[in-house]
């Protein structure tokens, strides 16, 4: 079977109903929307005095494992948004979203995701060895993420829930409407990707821009195969790694 990233043409197209202003307004305001409401939800709940809420956890814990649990549901709720608008004006859901088509094979998986730790990689450590300050700035926000009893909460919500809400929502649904606007893929991926990269700006600005080049990578994979699954499958796989990385190594 050939590999779709290696061979062939780029096998995206564009298949969303939606007005481009109207998806990028909506996309903004239902990430933008529950991602608030459920850091405030986490909050209130975590800093509520009633034990039930968080029974067994340590109080030190309560706050960031409440915020956690209501950012993944905030994440479950993009997620349903996603779905439902992708079928509005007579969309087809999983065309307008990218997830007709096979699935990617073991080997456009393994090329894929070659391409991106090479790639963040060699970005990370240079960031590390010519600005550790910077690097050290994204790295340590999520160690106490990390601690029991936050950690499968932790990989949830960072490891699965944002890959498959982030995808969905920016590089599925808005970029098919911006894509379809002239027919224009590559101005429509930069704008996604600035918009995808504006909800990372508590990163260091070597963060942001790591945001960013790997936004538009997972871009290419989208176009090359034309399937969504596969940049969904990347950013799961990175967001994972990164978690792993910092658990094990110590960081200085």
């Amino acid at each position: 079977m050939a590999n779709l990233l290696l061979t062939g043409p780029p096998r995206f197209s564009a298949h969303s109903a939606w007005p481009p202003i109207a998806a990028l307004v909506a996309a903004v305001l239902v990430q933008a929307g529950l991602q608030l409401l459920g850091g405030v939800l986490g909050a209130y709940v975590g800093s509520a005095d009633d034990p039930w809420l968080m029974a067994g956890v340590p109080a030190d814990k309560r706050l960031l494992l409440a915020i956690l649990v209501f950012l993944a549901l905030s994440q479950v709720g993009v997620i349903g948004f996603t779905w439902w608008a992708a079928g509005l004006f007579g969309g087809d859901r999983r065309a307008v979203l990218q997830l007709t088509g096979r699935l990617p094979t073991l080997g456009e998986v393994a090329v894929a995701l070659s391409g991106l730790a090479l790639a963040l990689g060699a970005y990370n450590l240079g960031v590390y060895l010519i600005r550790p300050d910077l690097f050290m700035a994204d790295v340590v926000p999520f160690r106490p993420m990390l601690e029991a009893p936050l950690w499968p909460v932790t990989v949830l919500a960072v490891g699965i829930g944002a890959p498959l809400s982030e995808e969905l929502l920016f590089r599925g649904f808005l970029l098919s409407a911006l894509a379809k606007w002239r027919s224009s893929f590559w101005p429509a991926a930069l704008v996604v990707n600035a918009v995808w990269s504006s909800f990372h700006l508590g990163y260091s600005i070597a963060g942001v821009l790591e945001v960013f080049v790997g936004g538009l990578y997972l871009s290419w994979l989208l176009w090359r195969t034309g399937t969504l699954w596969l940049p969904i499958i990347a950013h799961a796989a990175t967001n994972i790694a990164f978690l792993a990385l910092i658990s094990v190594y110590p960081f200085q």
